[in-house]
């Protein structure tokens, strides 16, 4: 059963940037095991542009998935 479209928006709003921080979490946590525990300059600066990309891409998804399933379905 889907979601009223206004509690669909809430979570497309709301899920991108958490996930997008469990994401950063992890991928430092990584980073700081592969190069014990001393993470790059470098390293953090990838890192950092790959928030905004992971951040755009997961809105990109989520406000897609709703206009596609509220169109279409």
């Amino acid at each position: 059963m889907a979601l009223p479209i206004a509690q669909q928006i809430m979570l497309d709003v709301l899920a991108p940037p958490v996930l997008t921080g469990l994401w950063w979490l992890f991928s430092r946590g990584w980073a700081g095991a592969v190069q014990g525990g001393n993470v790059s300059e470098m390293t953090k600066a990838r890192q950092g542009k790959g928030v905004w990309v992971v951040l755009g891409m997961l809105y990109l998804i989520m406000f897609g998935a709703t206009a596609y399933f509220n169109l279409v379905a």
